[in-house]
């Protein structure tokens, strides 16, 4: 078996912290989007997590509950990681929707996170030619 991600276990924790402040999936679902703007936590990443855990941790001290702790371990960074770090060197402000726009027209799908390894190649791809072109 596996051992569990950082990622992996952030979201069983911060279901975890919904079940015990006892929040009704609306309001649930409210926090994810106030905190990263998106639906689901499966849609987040790894820093976007960490804002729920701890908009969830408030809400559980703020009941008068004890927050729950998240010690990470070490995680070689992946392909993703390097993605999205190049992206935001390369693109700057506003990486993410430029990124997303170039995922929906040529690679088809909706969002980085729902890419193979070899789209993510071709995405870096994509990154290399937008700083050559910078440098001319």
């Amino acid at each position: 078996m596996k051992p569990m991600t950082n990622r992996k276990k952030l979201i069983s924790l911060i279901h975890a912290q919904k079940n015990t402040a006892k929040l009704d999936e609306d309001c649930y679902r409210t926090i994810i989007f106030g905190a990263t703007g998106k639906q689901s936590c499966t849609e987040c990443d790894t820093a976007e997590l960490r804002t729920v855990f701890n908009d969830l941790n408030i809400v559980l001290e703020r009941q008068k509950k004890a927050p729950f702790r998240f010690i990470p371990k070490f995680e070689h960074p992946t392909q993703l990681d390097a993605v999205k770090a190049r992206a935001q060197k390369i693109l700057g402000e506003g990486w993410q929707k430029r990124l997303d726009e170039f995922i929906q027209t040529k690679v088809r799908k909706t969002t980085l996170s729902c890419l193979t390894q070899k789209e993510l190649r071709q995405v870096m791809g994509f990154l290399s030619t937008v700083e050559r072109n910078a440098k001319k």
